[in-house]
């Protein structure tokens, strides 16, 4: 199937993943949501000029655009080596939450989530890729070993660490058992 100058395919697929993609991002780019949205304009474009190159027999669209996503992720640290990047230190400098309900319920989700959301951001950029893939969005391993060009045992080896680190990073920050 050639895919040169389908324009209406591609906005398809585009529909389709472009909040994963963004999603994805968020959670490589400690939640930066103007940069994410920056990058995932990038990433559209090299992925429409690159459309012509997709071969649905060779693998899905969603694990080729995150390939790309990937790419130009890796792209963008080496070109920005200083950018801040979130501390230890920091998760407990940040600011108070503010919640307009009387749930407890939802305020204690809602402070897991955040606190797990800063965990995330500073975990090592392996681990937080592995996890973001596989529980963010739910791609196995074998797809996670194409998109990180590595193969499916370190994938599983990767994620089983990455899964650790998390944990005792999450209980090490915020002294909880509850993962």
């Amino acid at each position: 199937m050639n895919m040169k100058n389908n324009r209406d395919v591609f906005i398809d697929f585009y529909n389709q993943y472009k909040n994963k993609i963004l999603t994805y991002l968020m959670y490589r780019l400690n939640f930066d949501r103007d940069l994410s949205e920056d990058l995932l304009m990038d990433i559209v474009l090299k992925a429409y000029e690159k459309f012509d190159t997709f071969n649905p027999k060779n693998g899905s669209f969603k694990n080729w655009v995150f390939r790309i996503a990937h790419n130009h992720l890796l792209n963008y640290w080496r070109d920005n080596k200083n950018r801040k990047t979130l501390s230890i230190d920091d998760l407990h400098d940040s600011e108070e939450l503010s919640v307009d309900t009387k749930s407890e319920d939802v305020l204690e989700k809602r402070i897991n989530m955040e606190n797990m959301q800063k965990c995330f951001s500073i975990m090592s950029g392996t681990d937080a890729e592995i996890l973001s893939l596989k529980y963010i969005h739910d791609f196995d391993n074998k797809e996670i070993a194409k998109i990180l060009k590595k193969r499916e045992g370190a994938v599983r080896t990767g994620l089983s660490r990455a899964v650790k680190n998390f944990k005792e990073l999450y209980n090490k920050s915020y002294n909880s058992s509850n993962l």
